[in-house]
């Protein structure tokens, strides 16, 4: 009996937790001349916990191209290329960027390697081998986020309650996000509107 009443509490637990996270969805205003963007929100809640298990986030080297060229990742996460070149053609990985600068030597064919990304941020990289290999990284403060490949309809999901601030990271230097401040309750937050303006 008792182990019967743990798992129904355990059930319970579970259930109310999956209550408490909603999604959080609208629109992108943006005009044209913004392409690729990052939708996220940032809890203004001390008391929101998150979740930040570390990931391993895979970039395929092939055809002398990064492959996807544009990743975002969370803060506290790594990234692997692998080497899937069919020839035997090595790769090397290394970034001059202020927020986190390595150099991960060559890689042969088949080969892989890593490197993890502790701060929020944008990190460029490049292959010394191959002049026209060139990646970027975007480091979010935590999982809640959306790559977008042009401004349109997002949606962010199992944002648990609390105050939370939507902002996007938007790669054309000329433009920036207007934040919005918004509660998340027992309901899915809905039809919101993220501008994106000039600087």
């Amino acid at each position: 009996m008792k182990k019967l009443s743990f798992y129904f509490l355990l059930t319970y637990l579970s259930v109310q937790q999956a209550v408490a996270a909603q999604s959080v969805s609208g629109h992108i205003d943006s005009p044209e001349p913004v392409k690729q963007l990052v939708v996220y929100a940032q809890p203004e809640d001390a008391s929101i916990k998150l979740n930040q298990a570390q990931k391993t986030v895979l970039i395929s080297q092939k055809d002398t191209e990064f492959h996807p060229p544009l990743t975002a990742i969370a803060a506290g996460d790594k990234v692997q290329w692998a080497n899937d070149e069919g020839k035997e053609i090595d790769h090397n990985i290394f970034s001059l960027s202020p927020l986190t600068s390595f150099d991960l030597g060559l890689g042969g064919k088949g080969s892989k390697l890593e490197q993890l990304f502790k701060n929020p941020g944008v990190v460029n990289y490049y292959c010394s081998a191959h002049k026209n290999m060139e990646g970027k990284i975007i480091i979010l403060p935590n999982r809640y986020y959306q790559l977008l490949d042009r401004p349109g309809d997002f949606l962010i999901e199992n944002l648990p309650e609390g105050n939370w601030t939507l902002n996007a990271v938007v790669l054309h230097l000329r433009y920036k996000a207007e934040p919005i401040q918004l509660t998340v309750g027992k309901t899915p937050v809905k039809d919101l509107t993220l501008k994106i303006v000039k600087k």
